[in-house]
């Protein structure tokens, strides 16, 4: 009888073996490199949404510091106030709020000086807070002119 070896098979189950552990490693540092990917596309998102929400912030505070000026040459007296503005007027997904501060200065009481603080998205856990300050002078409107003439 004769015997039949065994050795041709042994060597046919390991390199079944070394494959398989080859395919696994190849598929853990895909799944790696997919990970990164996504991690990295997720913060790059984030990133472009944090900076549009700055750009928004500041948008709005000067936007605020035009409505004091506008306001403070239509109304003199006026001392501020917290405009809200809703997302439709903004056109996106959230609403801002502007806090306008309008104050006299002693040494001239033709000046204001006008601080704004713009926050975007108002309300939100992150939002985006921006701040600016001008010195307004007031002119006198053409209809005092005519009353100081009389």
């Amino acid at each position: 009888m004769k015997s039949v070896s065994r050795q041709p098979i042994q060597a046919e189950h390991n390199r079944r073996g070394a494959a398989l552990i080859v395919a696994m490693i190849c598929t853990v540092l895909v799944t790696l490199m997919l990970g990164t990917m996504v991690k990295i596309t997720l913060t790059r998102a984030q990133q472009a949404r944090h900076r549009e929400h700055a750009l928004q912030a500041d948008w709005l505070a000067e936007a605020g510091l035009e409505r004091a000026q506008a306001l403070l040459t239509a109304q003199p007296d006026y001392q501020g106030e917290t405009w809200d503005i809703e997302a439709e007027t903004l056109g996106g997904p959230y609403r801002g709020t502007v806090t306008i501060r309008v104050a006299a200065i002693p040494e001239n009481p033709q000046a204001r000086d006008v601080s704004v603080q713009a926050e975007y998205p108002a309300g939100q856990i992150e939002r985006i807070r921006k701040s600016k300050q001008i010195e307004i002078i007031l002119t006198p409107s053409p209809s005092d002119d005519s009353q100081d003439a009389e």
